[in-house]
């Protein structure tokens, strides 16, 4: 469905999604990660969240910082499963043109 929001990171709250997510913290994080890399949400199913990215990192740094983030939207996906490795999640965010988000 469309969702009457003048940006993507809005609608969820609009609609009042809900899932394990801090829903204002994500928020927050999707309209940041709009303004730097052109990030979309594209699907909501249940507990998912699918994002379109423009402008993905290219620099290892922002990658580190962006993996960080990551962490924070407390994603099952992200935090537990599968358990991998920090520097090499933060590593493959590097040119990805999307990402995805589930919670248990």
């Amino acid at each position: 469905m469309l969702v009457p929001a003048r940006r993507g990171s809005d609608a969820l709250a609009s609609i009042g999604w809900s899932a394990e997510a801090p829903l204002p913290l994500l928020c927050a994080l999707l309209r940041s990660w709009e303004d730097r890399f052109g990030a979309r949400v594209v699907a909501v199913f249940g507990s998912e969240l699918h994002v379109s990215v423009a402008r993905p990192p290219v620099e290892a740094e922002h990658a580190n910082l962006l993996a960080l983030e990551h962490v924070l939207s407390t994603a099952n996906n992200i935090v537990d499963d599968p358990p991998t490795p920090f520097p090499e999640y933060a590593m493959d965010l590097m040119g990805r043109t999307s990402w995805s988000f589930w919670w248990d």
